[in-house]
């Protein structure tokens, strides 16, 4: 059956564009161009009127006449002849080669009509994704992903001349290309009438938009497989391809792209412009030769106000003006989103792995928000996430022209300024999970100040006072070169110099809390996390007082040492560091499992004397393993039904009861509750309940601390919020810092040093 509805009706909705709240960097193929979608609307350009040039001479391609294709196709022939004896590719001898016609190219379908074509008209042969297949062995494809196919138009042998009418039906065919391949689907050479080296004869398939993406085979270049740069896991997948690998450090530049992530083929396809002082000023400023004309790699290589500073210089036909001016608006759009957020400094083939929280966010809000649209509900949860004041007041005011444009904005926020600028407050509560789910205010911000009810109001009437004014802690004495004793106090790194970091000292007091604040992109992440805290990590494996640029041994040191020294930095116990990775919501994920209390819950159950006596261990009492849990839902407590064309639904499963558990694990108990039951109480409650154990409680009360109290121990992680699972997420650091029953015992250790980065998310 499925369940009731969520609500009762909902009338007036428009288009609707969702932005939900992830604090996410995307994958390492992800840069800056890919994450707005510019390179999307750029590899269409390039593909489209793109001059495509041999990478072997550097000459730009030209047409090619039948008579003159055919001629060098009997000369191929002939040298393959005279090596025929010695000569192999691969595992197959060349007594027999293909001449094939290009049909179909990444598009999706189960192609049958085109296969029943081909044996009608008596070919026996197709090549499909790179396989030689019989015709008669044919079978419908998958057809949700997107397929190669090429006609083996006729069988030649290198011993004998070819008929002018094979390649000239194959070039017809293949619309004017054509290629000769091995018996086992191995490509040996191109034929095009259009695209042909006027040098050497080398011709080059027509041009495709995925030519030019580092996700696709056809782009990407072979050797990194479109990453930039080499890493040792690719040796481990490839042996074969990779063997080259030992002669470079994990994470080295790749040598046959340099970076770029194209192969060959696509670096040197090139689009015409106009020779400009302005094309010229800004190819000085990137060291780009040439002046008439740009590959995409150097493309990449500049900022938003230089990308559309070179494409406005163009020089197109009347024939392609309708693709520039088609395809520029939408760039166009999207960089000027880029300029007024602050990140018009960020160069296109920025990889986003570097990128701050801050810019990251701002860059997903320019891949969301920058296309014109109208009319539009916008729903965004949380946009100031990782923003600096001075960044958020920039996106205030790309959505209040969103608003003018005569779209709608629904915004979920905590930040006061955003309030500020809306024309309606809605506000939640009285308090969080089942204390709230209330309308406790709505209208203006004026009248949000007014309502006694609203804690929202409160604190826009009265700001927050600081907890510890007027009785502030000492702070350790003054950093001095001389204090050899006081210095011990701080933990002093010299000469900081990493990325963008100009070579500052850094002096941070040790039993204390530090800030470290800036704009998005001023560095701060690469201080702390990049350069900071690895030489701690490392100065307390060495147990080392002082670590200099040779003995640390950093991987990201490269040719420029990116520090002096380090002092002082060996006391911690460990350091611990709190990012902005979202936890992992799968539905099979549970606060109890993820802070690491639900396995000491199972070990106390798994003592129960009938759980003894039946031979129960603690995994019998975990939901994900068979055994304990209800088979019915595989101790997921509910059911999905897969909906078509709707999102799937969940009902609760009808054995168990939502209780996850076989009827066996249900019925035993510990103090007059199941372990069920335990799943069901909310933290508070468990705190009370396992106030027994030192560490069980302990856990209990830091959720219950930090405000999570209201929360059961088995509810799905994916129903919490983003507030709800940082604070769960910290909570599970913490614990992984406390000491341990020796440590505590004989006072060992000197604490631990956290690293927080945007705790208040």
């Amino acid at each position: 059956q499925m369940p009731r509805a969520d609500v009762d009706e909902l009338i007036g909705i428009a288009p609707t564009v969702a932005i939900e709240q992830r604090v996410t960097k995307g994958t390492r193929k992800s840069t800056v161009a890919t994450i707005t979608e510019v390179a999307q609307y750029l590899r269409l350009l390039f593909a489209r009127i793109g001059v495509q040039h041999s990478p072997t001479t550097g000459a730009a391609v030209t047409t090619q006449t039948e008579p003159a294709l055919a001629k060098r196709l009997q000369q191929l022939l002939k040298s393959y002849q005279a090596s025929a004896s010695k000569f192999k590719i691969g595992r197959h001898s060349l007594n027999t080669l293909y001449l094939c016609a290009p049909l179909i190219r990444g598009r999706k379908g189960h192609h049958e009509p085109l296969a029943n074509w081909a044996r009608d008209h008596a070919y026996h042969l197709l090549r499909i994704d790179g396989q030689v297949v019989e015709l008669s062995a044919f079978r419908r494809l998958d057809r949700y992903v997107e397929h190669d196919i090429d006609l083996v138009v006729g069988e030649i042998a290198p011993s004998t001349s070819v008929p002018n009418q094979i390649l000239s039906k194959a070039l017809e065919l293949g619309k004017g290309s054509a290629f000769l391949m091995t018996t086992n689907g191995e490509l040996l050479s191109w034929f095009s009438t259009k695209r042909t080296d006027p040098t050497t004869g080398e011709a080059f398939p027509e041009l495709d938009p995925k030519h030019f993406s580092w996700n696709s085979p056809r782009g990407w270049c072979p050797t990194c497989r479109g990453y930039g740069r080499l890493y040792d896991w690719m040796a481990k997948e490839e042996e074969s391809t990779f063997d080259r690998l030992d002669d470079f450090e994990n994470g080295d530049i790749c040598p046959d792209c340099q970076g770029s992530r194209l192969n060959q083929v696509s670096c040197v396809v090139r689009l015409p412009l106009k020779n400009t002082k302005a094309v010229t000023k800004v190819f000085l400023q990137h060291s780009i030769k040439t002046t008439c004309s740009i590959c995409l790699p150097d493309l990449l290589k500049l900022t938003p106000s230089e990308l559309l500073q070179i494409l406005s210089e163009i020089r197109t036909s009347s024939r392609y003006s309708p693709v520039v001016d088609e395809l520029l608006p939408e760039i166009q759009e999207r960089m000027r989103f880029m300029e007024s957020v602050g990140l018009g400094y960020l160069q296109l083939n920025r990889a986003t792995a570097t990128l701050s929280g801050g810019e990251a966010q701002r860059i997903r809000l320019a891949a969301q928000l920058g296309s014109n649209l109208s009319g539009v509900l916008y729903v965004l949860d949380e946009p100031s996430i990782g923003l600096h004041a001075r960044d958020n007041e920039a996106l205030l005011l790309m959505l209040e022209q969103l608003r003018q444009r005569g779209n709608t904005l629904v915004v979920v926020e905590h930040n006061e300024a955003t309030m500020r600028h809306a024309d309606s407050i809605i506000d939640l509560g009285p308090a969080a999970g089942t204390h709230g789910g209330e309308i406790v205010a709505q209208g203006t911000l004026s009248q949000l100040k007014k309502s006694t009810s609203s804690v929202t109001g409160h604190y826009l009437r009265q700001p927050m006072q600081h907890p510890l004014r007027s009785s502030h802690r000492d702070l350790p004495p003054v950093w001095s070169a001389r204090k050899k004793l006081s210095n011990r106090q701080w933990i002093t790194l010299q000469g900081a110099a990493l990325r963008n970091l100009k070579g500052f000292d850094l002096h941070i007091p040790k039993q204390r809390l530090s800030v470290i604040c800036g704009v998005s992109g001023a560095g701060k992440s690469t201080l702390i996390r990049d350069l900071l805290k690895p030489l701690v990590e490392t100065a307390i494996q060495k147990k080392s007082t002082k670590l200099t640029t040779k003995t640390a041994d950093l991987e990201h040191q490269g040719d420029s040492p990116s520090f002096k020294a380090i002092h002082h930095a060996d006391d911690p116990r460990k350091v611990i560091e709190v990012d902005q990775s979202p936890i992992g919501k799968t539905p099979r994920s549970t606060p109890a499992t993820y802070i690491g209390a639900f396995d000491i819950i199972r070990q106390i159950f798994a003592g129960l004397p009938e759980a003894r006596a039946r031979g129960y261990t603690a995994s019998r009492f975990s939901f994900n393993t068979k055994g304990g849990r209800c088979e019915s839902c595989k101790g997921a407590g509910r059911v999905k039904l897969e909906m078509n064309f709707m999102p799937d639904t969940y009902v609760t499963c009808e054995d168990c009861n939502g209780r996850r558990y076989s009827s066996e694990i249900d019925d035993l108990r510990w103090n007059g509750r199941s372990i069920a039951d335990v799943l069901a109480m909310s933290f508070e409650k468990a705190a009370e309940f396992f106030s027994f154990h030192t560490q069980l409680s302990h856990l209990m009360k830091l959720m219950v601390e930090t405000g999570l109290g209201y929360i059961t121990l088995g509810q799905y992680s994916p129903t919490l919020s983003g507030g709800e699972a940082q604070r769960m997420k910290l909570v599970s650091e913490l614990a992984k810092g406390q000491p341990t029953y020796k440590e505590r015992q004989y006072n060992l250790g000197q604490g631990n040093l956290y690293f927080l980065e945007e705790p208040t998310i």
